[in-house]
């Protein structure tokens, strides 16, 4: 126990900031939900059909620039300076190109909307919102490269400083872009798209002066001499990063996919179901910033050539990421309605929006599990095993179960948003046992 207790208390030192900045980005999208909706239903859920596409997108693409993170950890576990910059610089020229991909397949996805099911006034709000949005897919694409390698070498303290000072800045940007003060025109929920441009652009080039500048790195001279593309180190990054961005794409097609569906049913139940994701996305981003900081403390133990301690900061991390979902289940169970109310108090959008939330609630420690366990395989590199398992979970079952339930009414009273949700407890459920079973494959392979 005394073990167990040490590790979690370095895996929190080092994790908690992750955490915390996972949860100051998401806490930039609820405001971006808070505001929006507070300026009407309409707004509210144009904004987030535009946001669902953009997410599906820009997710790929960053997942890809992931693989950083890992891969700087053990070169900074093995105190190798010159593979930290040499990663760094390869995934700079990766991340570079790739953002210029995820402008243009933006531009396509807000063209391919028009031929949608969707109200003309929810339809123009999304199309105008990815216009906007779609100016910051280069940074996006970038700081995984300077942030991975920041948090690679256990520098996750000033990378939540940064995501932190976003967050409350993007709050009274929200409210003057979406409102239209200061002489300003009202742009309503596209308003909050110009704020992340603003501030995505500013938190890349704040990441990339903290690596020049920082006391610890400044003699690391990590952006002097500035190396030309080495495309074997970028086909390296490549190709383990390609099954993460394919990961995020294929449960986002489950999440983000059943929002841009559950609007074909009408704005009301569209606003709902942005609000109770918006709620669980807040734990699901806590979860994951546990998971990321197993990813960075096992990586720095592999790299140092300590494969048992890497193994049981695996265990530890995974076991304290489903005590925590524990709790946060108990709390979206006793405080749904209020969390609820905080983003929306139309008296149609909220009793919906409140069911919604109950199924967030039922598959809290699902999510946490299969958060937790992709995290520890990527520290392997083993990052190919979760989009497959997550490919038969939410395409093959989940999906046809929500389109059955939402559509076609296969169960009375899972119609519609429902129907969606309770398809993601399902999912949820089963890809978290499919890659638990993985993990204790993976003992079996490092402790035979």
């Amino acid at each position: 126990m005394n073990a167990f207790l040490s590790e979690i208390k370095s895996l929190i030192k080092l994790a908690a900031p992750v955490s915390l900045a996972q949860l100051s980005l998401v806490g930039m999208s609820a405001t971006d939900v808070l505001i929006a909706g507070h300026a009407g239903t309409v707004e509210l859920a144009g904004m987030n059909l535009g946001v669902n596409t953009w997410n599906m997108v820009i997710m790929f693409f960053m997942g890809i620039g992931f693989a950083t993170q890992p891969l700087v950890a053990k070169q900074f576990g093995a105190s190798n300076d010159v593979g930290v910059k040499h990663q760094l610089h390869q995934s700079i020229w990766l991340c570079s190109a790739l953002g210029l991909i995820a402008m243009l397949v933006v531009w396509l996805c807000a063209l391919a909307l028009k031929t949608g099911p969707f109200e003309a006034q929810m339809l123009s709000i999304a199309v105008e919102f990815l216009f906007v949005i779609s100016l910051c897919a280069i940074p996006m694409t970038l700081i995984p490269a300077v942030r991975g390698t920041l948090e690679g070498m256990s520098l996750t303290r000033v990378v939540f400083l940064v995501n932190f000072a976003a967050f409350l800045l993007n709050i009274p940007l929200d409210y003057i872009l979406v409102n239209g003060l200061y002489g300003l025109p009202r742009m309503g929920g596209v308003g909050c798209a110009w704020a992340t441009v603003f501030l995505m652009w500013a938190v890349f080039f704040i990441n990339t002066l903290i690596l020049k500048l920082h006391r610890q790195l400044k003699s690391k001279h990590l952006f002097a001499a500035f190396e030309k593309p080495d495309f074997s180190a970028i086909s390296r990054t490549l190709k383990m990063g390609f099954p993460i961005g394919v990961s995020i794409v294929i449960e986002l097609s489950m999440f983000a996919g059943a929002g841009m569906l559950i609007a074909a049913f009408g704005v009301v139940q569209a606003s709902a179901h942005a609000v109770a994701i918006t709620v669980a996305s807040m734990s699901f981003m806590l979860y994951m910033g546990l998971g990321q900081g197993v990813t960075i403390r096992a990586s720095q133990f592999l790299g140092a050539g300590e494969p048992e301690k890497a193994w049981y900061t695996v265990k530890a991390g995974t076991a304290f990421n489903v005590m925590v979902a524990a709790v946060i289940c108990v709390v979206f169970i006793v405080f749904t309605e209020p969390l609820i109310r905080l983003f929306s108090s139309d008296p149609l959008v909220v009793p919906l929006a409140v069911i919604l939330l109950y199924f967030g609630a039922a598959f809290q420690l699902a999510d946490s599990l299969q958060v937790a366990v992709i995290c520890a395989l990527r520290a392997y590199h083993d990052t190919t095993t979760p989009p497959k398992y997550q490919f038969v979970s939410f395409l093959m079952f989940g999906l046809p179960i929500g389109l059955g339930l939402a559509f076609w009414g296969w169960w009375p009273g899972l119609e519609g948003a429902k129907g969606m949700w309770f398809a993601m407890v399902v999912s949820l459920s089963m890809v978290g046992f499919m890659l638990l079973w993985r993990l204790a494959k993976r003992a079996h392979q490092i402790n035979p």
